[in-house]
């Protein structure tokens, strides 16, 4: 896998904040990385739908 194919995984400090965007059609998600850096996520509503689902399940199954 070359260089430009590799996924961005970074650690996360803390959410700073989540809006809809796109008259509501896209969730935002502002974060602050673990170096101080701040860096934003795009979900569209199927994506924050699957991102959430998949979540909760993991929430319920550490139960």
């Amino acid at each position: 896998m070359s260089s430009d194919d590799a996924a961005d995984a970074f650690a996360v400090g803390r959410i700073l904040s989540v809006e809809l965007i796109d008259d509501g059609r896209t969730l935002g998600v502002r974060l602050e990385k673990a170096d101080g850096t701040e860096a934003v996520v795009l979900l569209s509503q199927s994506a924050a739908s699957d991102l959430h689902r998949q979540m909760a399940a993991l929430l319920i199954s550490a139960d």
